[in-house]
Parts: structure tokens; C-alpha cells; sequence
């Protein structure tokens, strides 16, 4: 952050396994323990291979091959790891026994030593604390300082390296270190920006369900929410954030498709079947039947090869001027929902149109409806009857002004026949 550059080279103290005995190989001659030996300050190791991964051992040639620059290097300052995890058959004893001991070698050597305590996001609360007594015992206090580090998660990886280096060169200032849970918080939060902005440049980017990956990571390479992502979460993580998105795409294509499709399905139904005589009660696979069989289905709907559904279709072979309805979506619970609500909805029609036919027969058949009578007035006459009750008051109100219209017409028509009427006679008596 100062513009320091730091040039690290790690070493690290290890004894190789035997895979058959899963025991530490045993050198020929005399051989320092492991405590020692790790404490040493100036390595000597002519013509040995770069570690690339634990299977090279005995199949050198088959990786990359790389020698130590001249077998010799010197070691400036010591990370010392603390496991704080629960581990079987490992006692927390004999762990902070065999620390001490290194703890103690090290510091002897007069080179910074770091105690690094690994594996936090799976950390035992008793292991933290006794790495956090080990550090102040008195022989350790102010010397050896204590990070809490997760490989896994990347917290505070950089920061242990850094505080060597700081502590190494003593012109600077020593870096300031968080603990597990500020560096873990400060991390999370960097994550979750770095995820906000790519998924929001992915959203922008990529309009089309269509894309393909390697065109759109061409795309982004130069943008640096990209950058920051992959440097966090890796190549194979913005990858799946793309899949999500052109999968949500898809889905969201469909689901307009299909609701633009149900949409006119009502419609289309109403067109095939205007009536409840012509829809009948059948099941909705026996209306699916005769909907294949009307003269007009090619007008309304199409119907893809047995091993092509719809939305194959519609994703990669689709005409933008076919707005036909797929005879598939008619599978659906959703079409047969709309099926049922068409039923219902002529069922209701009838009723209404039945109740409407028995309130004008009820008022043609009620002598005390006479010209200009306002209903209030004769309201009572018909509580109590289904076509009364039933009606919305706009209806009642709309059937009976029509109803007082007819009874008006008719009483002008019978008056006009009743006036010609007696002209006639008095003409006869002339």
C-alpha cells in the first residue's frame, strides 16, 4: 500500500512420508530432529527440484523441472503454524509442547518469527486461546506476534507475509494486523463487492440466452470487475455466475413466451367453443382431443415433432412471426387452469343471462308494475327471488327501466288503437 515491493521466497520444512509405512524417511547418517533443523538459517540443498505437488515424488520427469537456483539460500525471517482445527488422535498438548519447542529454536536464530494460526473458519475456541497464551508466555511476549489466518477463505494470508517482511526490514513501520473476525468481516465485504459488480457488468453485458462464455469472457478480460473476481473467486466461479444469468434469461424468455400464450388461450378457447353447449363439461384431456380435431387448430395452434418440445423450439429454432399457440403448453396445469375459468366463466354467462330472462318475466307477470313506477316502490314485492337476489342492482335497475320503456310503448300503442278506435265509431254515427 506504501509502494513497497516485496520479493518472498518461501521454504518450506517438511520430512517426506513413506507411502507404504506413512512414516518419515529415514536419512542415512546422523540426522538433526525436526525442531533443529527447521530453526536453521542457511540452507544447503544442491541440484533439488522445485515442489510442484505431492504425486511428483518418483515421477520427476513427467513434471516441469526445476532446480534450485544453486542449492543455497539464507533465511531472513520464520512463519511458525498453529492448526487451531480439531484434528483426531491429535492432543492439544503435544501441539503447543512441540510449538513452544519450535518457538524456541527459532527465536534464538535472532530472525523474526511469525505464529500463524491456520484453518480459523473451522477453528476450536480452546485451540485459539491456547495459541494466544503460547504467544504471551514471557520468553515469547513482544517477540513473537500472533496471526489469525484462513487459507481457504484468504484472510489474512497476505498479512503474515507482510508482517515478516515489515519486521525484516526495520526501517518501516510494522504492518498492522487485523484479527480473524475485523480481517474476516473486511473480507467478506470484499467479496460480496466483488460479486455485486461483476454479476451487475454480467446483467448489462449480456442480454442474450444465446451467449456463449468464451466470446463474453473475451469481452470482459479488460474490465476490472471482472479482474477482481476471477483474482478472488477464480475463472471456474464467473463461469457459473454467467450460467446463472443465461439460464435466468432462458427462463425468463419462456415464462413470457408461455404467458403471452395463456393469455390468448381464453380467447382462442372462447373462438372454438363460443357456448357451454358447444365446450360441454368433458375433462381436459378429452377438450385437448377435440381442440386436435377442429377444422380450425392449424389457425390457432402448432404442433412440433415428438422429439422436439416447444421451447426447443422457441430457444433455437424460433420465427419470430409464429405467435401461434405450442400444442404443447396445453399439458399444463396453468392451460387447464384457464380451461376451468373459461368453464366457470360461461357457467356464469348462463346464470346470469337465466336470472336476467326470470326478473322480466317476474315483472311482466306482476300486475302492480305499472307505467312510471319507480322500483323502490315496488322492491318488496320480490324479496326473496333468486333472480331479485342474485342480480347486481345495475342490473335490476338496467332490465327494469327497459321493462318500464316496454310497459310505456305498450300503454301509447293501446291508447293510440283505443283513440282510433272511438273516432271510427263517431264516424259510423255521422
Amino acid at each position: 500500500e506504501d509502494g513497497v515491493d516485496f520479493n518472498i521466497q518461501v521454504v518450506e520444512q517438511t520430512e517426506f512420508i513413506d507411502d507404504a509405512s506413512f512414516q518419515p524417511f529415514k536419512a542415512s547418517g546422523k540426522q538433526e530432529p525436526y525442531s533443529r533443523r527447521c530453526a536453521n538459517t542457511r540452507l544447503v540443498s544442491a541440484e533439488k527440484l522445485m515442489y510442484i505437488c505431492k504425486n511428483q515424488l518418483g515421477l520427476e520427469k513427467e513434471f516441469t523441472e526445476q532446480l534450485l537456483p544453486d542449492g543455497r539460500s539464507n533465511i531472513d525471517g520464520f512463519i511458525c503454524v498453529f492448526d487451531v482445527s480439531l484434528v483426531p488422535n491429535r492432543t492439544l498438548e503435544k501441539q503447543v509442547e512441540t510449538t513452544a519447542q519450535l518457538l524456541n529454536n527459532l527465536i534464538k536464530t535472532k530472525k523474526p518469527v511469525v505464529l500463524v494460526t491456520t484453518k480459523n473458519e473451522e477453528g476450536n475456541e480452546i485451540f485459539v486461546r491456547e495459541a494466544e497464551r503460547l504467544v504471551n508466555r514471557k520468553e515469547f511476549r513482544g517477540i513473537v506476534p500472533l496471526v489469525e489466518v484462513s487459507a481457504h477463505e484468504n484472510i489474512n494470508v497476505d498479512q503474515a507475509f507482510f508482517l515478516v517482511g515489515s519486521m525484516i526490514d526495520r526501517t518501516r513501520g510494522r504492518v498492522r494486523i487485523l484479527s480473524y473476525l475485523e480481517a474476516s468481516r473486511a473480507r467478506r465485504e470484499i467479496m460480496e463487492s466483488a460479486q455485486e459488480q461483476f454479476a451487475r457488468i454480467v446483467r448489462v453485458e449480456v442480454t442474450d440466452y444465446g451467449a456463449s462464455w468464451t466470446v463474453v469472457a473475451k469481452k470482459l478480460a479488460s474490465c476490472v470487475e471482472f479482474q477482481n473476481f476471477v483474482d478472488i473467486f477464480g475463472v471456474d466461479a464467473a463461469q457459473r455466475i454467467f450460467r446463472r444469468h443465461v439460464k435466468k434469461l432462458k427462463d425468463n424468455y419462456l415464462s413470457e413466451k408461455v404467458a403471452r400464450y395463456l393469455d390468448l388461450l381464453p380467447e382462442v378457447l372462447h373462438e372454438l367453443f363460443p357456448t357451454i353447449s358447444s365446450l360441454g363439461e368433458e375433462d381436459w384431456v378429452l377438450i385437448q382431443e377435440r381442440i386436435k380435431e377442429h377444422q380450425d387448430f392449424g389457425r390457432w395452434f402448432v404442433q412440433y415433432p415428438e422429439d422436439t418440445t416447444w421451447m426447443e423450439a422457441n430457444l433455437f429454432d424460433g420465427d419470430a412471426s409464429e405467435h401461434r399457440i405450442p400444442f404443447d403448453v396445453l399439458d399444463s396445469t396453468e392451460a387447464e387452469t384457464v380451461y376451468k375459468n373459461l368453464l366457470n366463466q360461461l357457467h356464469a354467462q348462463q346464470k346470469r343471462t337465466e336470472l336476467r330472462a326470470d326478473f322480466k318475466n317476474l315483472l311482466e307477470e306482476t300486475g302492480y308494475v305499472t307505467p312510471g313506477k319507480k322500483l323502490d316502490e315496488v322492491r318488496v314485492l320480490f324479496m326473496g327471488r333468486e333472480c331479485f337476489e342474485a342480480l347486481p342492482e345495475e342490473e335490476l335497475l338496467q332490465i327494469y327501466d327497459i321493462h318500464q320503456q316496454d310497459l310505456i310503448e305498450r300503454s301509447k300503442r293501446n291508447f293510440q288503437e283505443l283513440l282510433l278506435e272511438k273516432i271510427g265509431r263517431a264516424s259510423c254515427r255521422e
